[in-house]
């Protein structure tokens, strides 16, 4: 599996590994390797200590990191002592002691890339990294209400599919920023024109 992981990264896939990922085998032994185990040559990074938080951490960016950290962005509940060997560092500790590694390392693997999170992120630094990690597409649903999301595939035939779920008992509406035909319906929803969600709704639509 590690080395499937490897080659995923490797044929243009952004690996992401969080705290533990392959420190035991299948037996929960801890394995006799450089953590991450046979992943931190593709990782360009590797840790040799680790420590429990008792409290969370604040985390800053990094200077010219991708990322986009608000105030208040912590590390929680475990931290692993990263140690770059040709990883860049988007992410850092603002701590006189755990100061000394980074939060968050990131390396180019063949066509994709491997990036290693060394805590369990708090809120805004897991919606941070998720937004780096996968910007919203060209057609994406920006500015939805807390309770509508939206999921995007392609279909057999080649066409964008959106599927938009109302997950509240209230009416909710949402703003589509291409245009759209409801698969359902039929009913075309023009880019910049409202979708409308009842309770506990769902529409999916197809790009016009």
């Amino acid at each position: 599996m590690l080395d499937w992981l490897a080659a995923y990264a490797e044929a243009g896939g952004h690996l992401v590994l969080g705290p533990r990922t392959g420190y035991a085998d299948h037996e929960g032994q801890a394995r006799h390797e450089t953590a991450p185990p046979r992943l931190s040559a593709a990782a360009g990074a590797w840790y040799g200590e680790f420590s429990n938080l008792t409290q969370d951490l604040p985390v800053r960016p990094a200077p010219g990191s991708p990322l986009e950290l608000p105030p208040g962005t912590t590390a929680t509940r475990w931290l692993e002592g990263l140690t770059p060997t040709d990883a860049t560092v988007p992410a850092e500790y603002d701590h006189p002691h755990f100061g000394r590694w980074p939060a968050v390392t990131t390396r180019a693997h063949g066509a994709g890339r491997v990036t290693c999170v060394g805590t369990v992120p708090g809120r805004a630094l897991a919606r941070a990294l998720a937004v780096w990690l996968a910007p919203a597409p060209v057609s994406g649903w920006h500015g939805l209400p807390v309770t509508v999301t939206a999921t995007t595939g392609t279909a057999p035939d080649g066409r964008r599919v959106h599927v938009v779920h109302n997950w509240s008992g209230q009416p909710a509406e949402a703003q589509a920023k291409v245009a759209l035909t409801d698969v359902l319906t039929g009913a075309a929803v023009p880019a910049g024109g409202p979708v409308a969600l009842g309770a506990f709704d769902v529409r999916v639509f197809v790009v016009s």
